[in-house]
């Protein structure tokens, strides 16, 4: 028993405790909700846009591989913009740059004779090697554009280690297709550099031969 000295009970306090506050666990209103949703849909676009560009990365890949074997480097090039890209109008042109002038080294869907004026080097197609970048009809002045290149697509620039190795034309695309779309640009980076290299190891293969 607890007590005082006079031997008197002293009285137990009882402290009463005043109800916490409970946290919100309230569900997130349907504005928030919205917003999470969108967010997941716009991550879920990011992975499948880019499993979509990685199965066509791999597909311009193992037809370029192919082509070291088979020494068809300007076919395969070819078929990964006809298929891939949808362009089957195309002409490739080796660039010289001791001489800086081009010759012509394979078509599809376009005459040879139609591509002599692009052997001058002039225009959208010239500004290709000049600023060694590729160039898209789209992103040019009308004015700028020769009466032979109305029908561009693009001018692909082929260069590998710094040096231009050529020029891929590229005319109209399938009818089906009104314009180039985000994942054709990535292709073009992949040829640019891979289309070069193929292109190069065929040209090394050719001087193997002809010792």
């Amino acid at each position: 028993m607890i007590g005082t000295g006079d031997g008197k009970r002293s009285p137990i306090k009882v402290v009463s405790r005043t109800n916490q506050a409970e946290p919100n666990t309230a569900a997130p209103n349907g504005t928030e909700e919205l917003r999470l949703r969108v967010q997941q849909l716009s991550l879920r676009e990011q992975i499948e846009r880019n499993h979509f560009l990685l199965m066509r990365l791999n597909a311009a890949n193992a037809r370029l591989i192919q082509s070291l074997e088979q020494g068809d480097a300007f076919e395969a090039i070819a078929e990964i913009i006809a298929n891939l890209i949808g362009c089957e109008e195309v002409a490739m042109f080796d660039y010289h740059s001791g001489e800086q002038n081009f010759s012509l080294a394979w078509t599809s869907g376009v005459e040879a004779a139609a591509m002599q004026p692009f052997l001058c080097g002039a225009g959208m197609f010239g500004r290709t090697v000049e600023q060694g970048v590729s160039q898209y009809h789209e992103r040019q002045p009308e004015t700028s554009l020769l009466p032979h290149e109305k029908t561009l697509t693009a001018c692909i620039i082929l260069k590998s280690s710094r040096e231009i190795v050529g020029v891929v034309a590229m005319f109209g695309l399938l009818p089906q297709k009104s314009q180039l779309e985000w994942a054709d640009f990535e292709l073009v980076k992949f040829l640019e550099t891979y289309g070069a290299v193929a292109i190069k190891f065929q040209r090394l293969q050719g001087k193997q031969v002809s010792l």
